[in-house]
């Protein structure tokens, strides 16, 4: 019995890469996903801190400072959110991709089994021919 061979093997192979491709890029995304959440956490943090700031031991000129610089913190946490949703947005397409690569997969390895239980259906043929071919040889020996 010969052994079965899947004509689009290095297709599917190539399916295969691409899947974990994406799941290595959908994983870096989430990395940076959590570590931009870290550090708007950190910022929000650090707002909520000067809240406990005693504000009766500081100039007018001091007060002035900490208000911008809330401001300026502020700016940074929305662009922070808004990095935050960009990277939302390309793991979204990514999921998308994957789900698209795991079908082409899916499908490959349906049409694969196929293929493997047609060969297996055509061996058997084969082989049960020979197993005739055997038997009428015997038959034929011994009436002989």
């Amino acid at each position: 019995m010969s052994k079965f061979k899947f004509e689009l093997e290095p297709v599917k192979k190539v399916k295969e890469n691409l899947e974990l491709k994406v799941k290595r890029e959908i994983s870096v995304i989430e990395k940076q996903i959590n570590e931009k959440l870290d550090e708007r956490e950190a910022l929000i943090q650090e707002i909520d801190s000067f809240r406990n700031y005693k504000l009766h031991k500081i100039n007018a000129f001091e007060i002035q400072f900490i208000q911008n610089y809330k401001i300026t913190l502020n700016v940074k946490i929305k662009n922070i959110e808004n990095e935050i949703l960009e990277l939302q947005k390309i793991k979204e397409n990514k999921i998308n991709q994957l789900k698209i690569y795991s079908k082409e997969k899916k499908i490959i390895e349906k049409f694969e089994e196929i293929k493997k239980q047609e060969f297996v259906k055509q061996e058997n043929k084969i082989e049960a021919k020979s197993f005739d071919e055997l038997a009428i040889q015997k038959y034929l020996r011994e009436k002989l």
